[in-house]
């Protein structure tokens, strides 16, 4: 009896819980700076960012995925200096085709 009410409410809410074709539905997609060995890291090229943008896709965030810091030397008798470099991440959204 009671699984045959908790279909009946299921079949009663098929509706409500569809998807309504008039709201957006979206996909997502990210850019992440890639690993190139331990602790090293290649910068998401502008190119790649750009080449998206013209695909329909719409830059809505922009986050540090890594953050480094490096001590350099430039002359044997200086203390080293502490690089920071900031590896960016973006992502990205477009409205999802209505073909599935």
């Amino acid at each position: 009896m009671c699984l045959a009410a908790a279909a009946a409410l299921v079949w009663g809410q098929r509706e409500r819980l569809a998807p309504r074709p008039e709201v957006a539905t979206w996909e997502y997609r990210s850019l992440v700076p890639q690993e190139t060995g331990p602790g090293a890291y290649r910068q998401v090229e502008w190119l790649d960012v750009t080449l998206l943008g013209g695909q329909g896709w719409e830059l809505v965030s922009v986050t540090p995925w890594v953050i480094r810091n490096d001590e350099r030397k430039y002359k044997a008798e200086e203390s080293p200096k502490v690089i920071t470099q900031n590896y960016m991440a973006y992502y990205f959204k477009r409205p999802r085709s209505l073909q599935r």
